[in-house]
């Protein structure tokens, strides 16, 4: 079972750094690992629950899923903690490589957009991918009962759902000769578990929680 954060109730000033960390077999692609911290509750990883979205397009074959931002505080909240998060490495970058090559705009320009205009840009495997992959199966609410695995046909345009999105840090692009860092980076993140809303309201059915309240996954 995991704790996620509904996007509503994020505070950015909550959210906390980690430190600079190089994963094995991906050398060039160290990572800032991203906390959240409200009082007595600490989620080493910090995950958030989205608000119903709908989605715009999604290409099984490589995963990339597309969601319109229709009200303006979603797509106000996500921005801000794009930006807030891009601030960071502005600041950071001192500490990290002994010197401040790039300016925030430079960081802004070639940073990989997670958000982008009114568009939410996840990736979002299939289970054929998540198979060759070897990565954990997403789970998938739907028609009041949970099922695994994101398999063709299932996300379709038009389609409202809720999705528990796990932000795992922040990815950087190292230099192949100098092992500097690019300028490079983007969020590293992983979808956990969509909620695919019913078109026909079920009386009889609870679902799952929607509370604003911190709010516990599947296992």
């Amino acid at each position: 079972m995991e704790w996620c954060i509904p996007l509503q109730k994020l505070e950015l000033g909550k959210i906390k750094l980690g430190t600079l960390a190089i994963r094995p077999n991906r050398e060039k692609k160290p990572m800032i690992p991203l906390s959240y911290v409200d009082g007595q509750m600490n989620m080493p990883i910090l995950t958030i629950l989205l608000p119903h979205l709908t989605v715009s397009s999604y290409n099984s074959a490589n995963g990339r899923l597309e969601l319109s931002l229709e009200n303006t505080m979603i797509t106000t909240k996500l921005t801000s903690l794009q930006e807030s998060l891009l601030t960071s490495l502005s600041v950071s970058q001192i500490s990290w490589f002994g010197k401040k090559e790039f300016t925030y705009d430079d960081i802004y320009s070639l940073f990989q957009p997670m958000v982008e205009g009114n568009k939410l840009h996840l990736y979002c495997p299939s289970t054929i991918v998540e198979k060759r992959k070897g990565a954990g199966v997403i789970k998938l609410w739907k028609d009041d009962s949970f099922i695994e695995g994101v398999r063709p046909g299932l996300l379709v345009p038009g389609q409202r759902i809720r999705v528990a999105l796990q932000l795992q840090g922040i990815s950087l692009q190292l230099g192949l000769a100098d092992n500097q860092w690019t300028g490079r980076s983007r969020l590293q993140h992983r979808v956990m578990c969509i909620l695919i809303q019913n078109p026909k309201p079920s009386s009889s059915s609870e679902g799952p929680p929607h509370s604003l309240q911190p709010t516990l996954l599947p296992g």
